[in-house]
């Protein structure tokens, strides 16, 4: 009989920092190609955008919920 692993402990304020991050840089960059007309990004941009609300709104939930659960 087999025995579950111990749950691993993550960073989530971190990992949504991380990957909020990297959707900014992904709609700096597609703006910044869109103005200089290399390539029409239209909706790309827009997905940019929402990802990076999405994620920090991650960041803020996640570091509530990771004091919370500190405390």
């Amino acid at each position: 009989m087999s025995s579950l692993p111990p749950p691993v402990e993550i960073n989530h304020p971190l990992l949504f920092g991380i990957g909020t991050g990297l959707w900014a840089l992904a709609l700096v960059a597609l703006v910044a190609l869109d103005l200089f007309g290399v390539y029409r990004a239209g909706s790309w941009i827009w997905v940019c955008a929402v990802g990076v609300v999405l994620g920090t709104a991650g960041v803020i939930y996640s570091r509530h919920s990771w004091r919370a659960r500190r405390d």
